[in-house]
């Protein structure tokens, strides 16, 4: 929905000239997570050959709002930048980080990431795919810090009805297709695409089409049915086992011909052909995240690592299966033993992480074409969409269950919609797979027309009506601290000096106070850095 102003050219230069004044840099835990952490900058200062590997640690406003974005996937406020820049004890970014991973907040996040992830390419409807009922099932797990293996294999082994048992819609969402799961399976929990092999031997990888087929027949015995419309729950769909049945593949040389497939995994283990379909996802579950597997564990430390610091240890999330040796490999090596000995605690993961050196440095980067990194520290990331939308609620202040919103209201849909409303407005403009690179992951028009002219942010960066910027000057601020105010919304930090006089000028030139405080507001919703985490 468009506004009826567009962006004016002052704007742009407005935007222009603060952009080129914030040229600022760029860039309590237990024992054995302070001394994995100290132990991985000590890898870092090894492999710069005596050189640092990471420079000053950033400010504490730069921390917060990297380390809040991180692992809530809120922006901080004004008054919780001011009081962690007050503090002075000298724990206090271990006690923000203990204190983020027990909000609320961080279990949505991350909850809403694996969501993402696992359902991102599916074309399923509402109808195999529950998605409240999903999401508010990722959201607990992370809630009960539920050990990640035992996430996988509540995934892998689900069964029932899928607006009744939430993790069967992993598998409903796919369609219960076996050769979907396992690529799926594979591709997001191993780091390993094996579905390249599914007609052939994989060229990229060291798998032969059995081994896709052996993997895809774990699958074989498990069952999706349709259920009635009861009650207006639409026709949702179960997941059931059957103790018959075979999952064949064609035979290469006699393509009319069926050959039946006894469930194999990637390493070797194995199940009988005559296993029904619980012996065979329970099978799968076991060999899935058992701590001998070479690829489970470092998987999921990789794409954490990467999530938090923009770059992996691998070209990308599912390069595990190839013959890529990784960058910082006795890292790596470090850091997934210590997790396997946590028992896949993900919050101790996450506690070691943004405890090291390298993710509190000050200075970023950016990934070379082969995405190698030649210091260890934070290269910056935009939002994925739901942090956008929730970056947007917090600094334009707006409800979005409000009915007179000058946007998609909320509606009462029914479950199996994924978002109404404003949200699904800026999730469907921003929405992006969570397992692309960060450097592949690319501003878009539709974006730009959200930021810049929607009916949205026009109505609530006005100095007119129920809105933030009115109410500050209802308020009698001066517009020194109306500025820092909206920096302190928008950014979560104070404006240097020079932003101050940038501003300041510009209102003297514009001569309407109102005019002038509204395109500033403007402005800073459509920096670069109101969409990055960096």
């Amino acid at each position: 929905m468009l506004a009826h102003r567009s962006s004016s050219p002052r704007r742009f230069l407005l935007s222009i000239a603060l952009w080129a004044c914030a040229v600022a840099p760029l860039g309590a835990a237990k024992p054995g997570e302070r001394e994995t952490a100290a132990r991985i900058d000590s890898l870092f200062e090894k492999a710069a050959d005596g050189q640092p590997a990471q420079t000053g640690a950033v400010s504490d406003e730069h921390f917060l709002r990297r380390a809040t974005l991180d692992l809530t996937g809120k922006l901080p406020s004004a008054d919780e930048v001011e009081k962690f820049i007050a503090d002075a004890a000298p724990d206090k970014r271990a006690a923000l980080i203990d204190r983020l991973l027990a909000s609320e907040q961080y279990a949505v996040n991350w909850g809403r990431y694996w969501r993402d992830t696992v359902t991102y390419h599916t074309p399923a409807s509402g109808n195999y795919l529950r998605w409240q009922l999903f999401d508010q099932w990722w959201a607990d797990q992370f809630r009960k810090n539920r050990p990640w293996n035992e996430v996988v294999g509540a995934l892998v082994t689900a069964v029932g009805i899928n607006d009744e048992q939430a993790p069967v819609n992993y598998l409903t969402s796919m369609f219960g297709n076996p050769v979907e799961l396992a690529a799926v399976t594979s591709r997001v929990f191993l780091g390993v695409q094996i579905q390249c092999a599914e007609c052939h031997d994989a060229k990229l990888e060291p798998f032969k089409r059995e081994q896709f087929h052996e993997l895809a027949a774990f699958f074989g015995r498990a069952r999706i049915i349709q259920h009635k419309d009861v009650e207006g729950r639409g026709t949702p769909y179960a997941i059931e086992g059957r103790a018959d049945g075979q999952y064949f593949m064609t035979d290469k040389k006699k393509p009319d011909r069926l050959l039946a497939v006894q469930p194999r995994f990637l390493t070797g283990e194995s199940v009988p052909l005559e296993a029904d379909d619980g012996e065979r996802r329970a099978a799968l579950a076991r060999f899935l995240t058992s701590p001998k597997n070479p690829w489970f564990a470092k998987a999921y430390v990789n794409r954490m690592w990467n999530s938090l610091l923009g770059w992996g240890f691998y070209p990308t999330v599912a390069d595990l299966g190839s013959d890529v040796v990784p960058q910082h490999q006795e890292v790596l090596e470090l850091l997934t033993e210590r997790w396997i000995e946590s028992g896949y605690d993900t919050r101790w993961l996450f506690r070691t992480i943004t405890t090291t050196r390298a993710y509190q440095s000050q200075q970023t980067a950016t990934p070379s074409e082969d995405r190698a990194t030649a210091v260890a520290c934070v290269c910056p990331q935009r939002l994925r969409p739901e942090q956008v939308f929730e970056a947007l609620q917090k600094a334009l202040g707006f409800d979005e269950h409000d009915k007179t919103i000058p946007a998609p209201a909320t509606t009462s849909a029914p479950a199996v919609q994924r978002h109404t409303g404003v949200r699904h407005m800026v999730y469907q403009a921003f929405k992006f797979n969570p397992s692309t690179p960060f450097d592949e992951v690319l501003g878009t028009i539709p974006q730009a027309l959200v930021m810049m002219n929607s009916a949205l942010v026009h109505t609530y960066t006005s100095a007119q009506g129920q809105t933030v910027l009115a109410r500050m000057l209802a308020e009698g601020k001066s517009d020194d601290e109306i500025v820092a105010a909206l920096y302190g919304k928008v950014l979560a930090r104070q404006p240097t000096a020079e932003e101050r006089q940038t501003c300041e000028r510009y209102l003297k030139k514009v001569g309407d106070r109102q005019e002038a405080l509204e395109d500033v507001l403007w402005t800073l919703i459509n920096s670069t850095e109101f969409l990055l985490k960096k």
